[in-house]
């Protein structure tokens, strides 16, 4: 058996064609996926079953993750330049809607960036003031049973950002510290659960930039504290008994596939 984890961003709008927009890139590969007879399963259930070593008694599964949190996850919008975008959330209803029977698990994971003052500044600095980030629909993505909120971090330590929670680069693997630790862990699980009513158990590294002292460290030495189970890069490998549990791989769409063939090999090479 193979698990696969694939990542898309709906902010991914540059086009309207595949390789320039994440949501056409998400329509195709469900019915990719599915064509091939790859499971879509939850995120938790590929890793609970993972941490059991029980991956090798299912048939080929792939879990589909979001990254940052903006509101195309989960809402239809209008882009100034392109035009009404379908959500991810209601590409996923379409798609069950098409087929009934076909993908019984189907179900997505969002990353989200916790901290609202980040938010909005990359709404204003990066979006155009297009108000996509806030996080009003985290509960009803929650409620639709068919997305999961996750962290993302607090702000990502973006570099659109004026000030961050963490100090030096603004690269999310240089964290070093309890302090900035509990700023972008421990903080962004709070503010989910506020919203959501949910404590994250996923986090996925911005940029798959693995902090050394997370990894090694904060994660498997505070489970009682911050409540993880595990954490997600973007190395681009199968969930397999080679990996560990605070650096779990990722595929991201637009990076390690571009194209609908692309996928296709992608999945050929790992069903076998």
């Amino acid at each position: 058996m193979t698990a696969i984890v694939l990542t898309y961003h709906s902010v991914n709008l540059l086009g309207d064609d595949y390789a320039r927009n994440d949501h056409v890139a998400l329509a195709s590969d469900l019915e990719a996926l599915t064509a091939a007879g790859w499971e879509v399963r939850p995120l938790a259930s590929l890793v609970e079953a993972w941490l059991r070593g029980e991956l090798a008694d299912s048939a080929h599964c792939a879990a589909l993750t979001f990254d940052d949190g903006c509101m195309l996850d989960a809402r239809d919008a209008v882009h100034p330049t392109l035009g009404p975008q379908r959500s991810f959330l209601n590409l996923m209803r379409d798609f069950a809607e098409a087929h009934p029977r076909a993908q019984p698990r189907l179900h997505a994971t969002s990353f989200v960036i916790a901290s609202p003052a980040a938010r909005a500044e990359l709404d204003r600095r990066d979006y155009m003031s297009l108000d996509w980030w806030g996080d009003d629909w985290w509960r009803e993505a929650e409620a639709s049973g068919l997305i999961s909120i996750e962290s993302h971090s607090w702000d990502h330590n973006h570099t659109s950002l004026e000030h961050t929670a963490m100090r030096g680069p603004r690269r999310f693997d240089t964290l070093a510290t309890r302090d900035e630790a509990r700023a972008e862990i421990e903080q962004a699980n709070d503010y989910i659960a506020a919203v959501t009513g949910r404590t994250p158990r996923f986090f996925a590294y911005p940029w798959g930039q693995v902090s050394p002292y997370l990894a090694g460290d904060y994660f498997p030495n505070g489970v009682a504290t911050h409540g993880l189970c595990a954490a997600f890069t973007t190395q681009p490998a199968a969930l397999d008994s080679a990996r560990e549990r605070w650096r779990l791989p990722r595929f991201v769409c637009g990076e390690h596939w571009r194209s609908a063939d692309a996928l296709g090999e992608l999945l050929a090479s790992h069903s076998t």
